[in-house]
């Protein structure tokens, strides 16, 4: 049998040119619609990520700033402290509203006690009892001292303690006397850590000239805070029937703290090295314990729950706490309570209200 060459012949040519030219056109259509595939998958991913944003914007109300918890700084008006821990900032915003009297589940409240729990991120209030009423504010006075001097002195400042500021019948000291020569970051951490009266009024004075002049600053503070129930006549929380506050009002002061990150981690440092020099220029330093049992480990935190700061009291006489903590997420809260008849209340109540923060 004769062979053939199929190429000399034009027609076996054309054929295999066509087949070849029909296997390159399918190729390319198939490669055409590969490519409208992936178009439309990519297409169907934007479209699904601008949903998922989308769904998590509305559920947020809109806010992508909103801070996250972060590690607490290791300096305290700039100077070195003791622990690390958690801390939120900037979380202050709107003011939580809500009934004076709102039930909870698992807070029990006794007859006449003044407490409530504060959801700052959300404005809420999921628990309270008589929030509105008056009520001598002791320690938690301080926390306005705080406010006030941090707001208007410069933090290196230095002060030389006169008479006037170590009078006789102070309850808590951090040891000064006259002539000494501390500055004014020193005598915040003395009054953050160790409630201590003396810094609170050597920085009265040093803030307005006078007790007095402190005094109405600190109301004049209220006001602006919308504390409309609360009013101070001294700036250490000395016992004096014109000096009041409320729950509520307790809770606003908080708010405005929170803002303040150096004040905030002041209010949660267990321990302080205060340094300062004495009328013949020797150099002392002096160790300072928080009075917060809450800060410093002696009253246990459900797991969850890390403290903040904030001020505390539990004696025969006085029983009372007002903190800022936040849950795992970061979500800030102030538990406060201003009035039990015992120590054993008022650890009760606490507890109670931080196990509704951790759950």
């Amino acid at each position: 049998m004769k062979c053939i060459n199929k190429w000399k012949f034009p027609q076996f040519r054309n054929k295999k040119e066509q087949k070849k030219k029909g296997f390159l056109e399918g190729n390319s259509k198939r490669a055409r619609k590969v490519r409208k595939t992936l178009v439309l998958i990519g297409l169907l991913g934007i479209f699904l990520i601008a949903g998922i944003t989308a769904l998590v914007l509305f559920v947020r109300g809109g806010r992508l700033d909103e801070p996250l918890p972060y590690s607490r700084s290791a300096q305290v008006f700039g100077n070195s402290v003791q622990e690390s821990s958690m801390i939120v900032e900037g979380m202050a915003g709107n003011l939580c509203v809500g009934p004076g009297d709102n039930p909870m589940d698992g807070v029990e409240g006794q007859e006449g006690e003044m407490t409530g729990l504060f959801a700052i991120r959300e404005g809420e209030i999921p628990f309270s009892q008589g929030i509105y009423e008056q009520k001598s504010p002791g320690r938690l006075t301080q926390l306005m001292t705080l406010l006030v001097v941090y707001e208007n002195l410069d933090l290196d400042t230095s002060v030389t303690i006169e008479q006037e500021d170590v009078p006789y019948g102070l309850n808590k000291t951090c040891g000064l006397a006259y002539g000494n020569i501390i500055s004014v970051r020193q005598l915040l951490n003395a009054v953050a850590v160790s409630s201590a009266e003396d810094a609170c009024m050597a920085l009265a004075r040093a803030a307005a000239g006078s007790e007095s002049a402190f005094v109405d600053s600190m109301n004049s503070k209220a006001m602006e805070l919308g504390m409309t129930n609360t009013n101070y006549v001294n700036p250490t929380g000395a016992q004096d029937e014109e000096q009041y506050t409320s729950v509520y009002d307790t809770y606003i002061l908080l708010n405005a703290v929170l803002e303040q990150t150096e004040l905030t981690n002041a209010l949660g440092t267990s321990s302080y090295t205060l340094n300062y020099t004495r009328s013949d220029q020797e150099s002392k330093q002096q160790w300072l314990d928080s009075d917060n049992l809450y800060v410093t480990g002696g009253v246990s935190l459900p797991r969850g729950v890390t403290v903040l700061g904030g001020k505390m009291c539990a004696s025969d006489t006085e029983n009372y706490a007002a903190l800022l903590v936040q849950d795992n997420y970061g979500n800030p809260y102030a538990v406060i309570v201003l009035n039990t008849d015992s120590q054993t209340n008022l650890y009760e109540r606490m507890e109670q209200m931080l196990e509704a923060v951790s759950s």
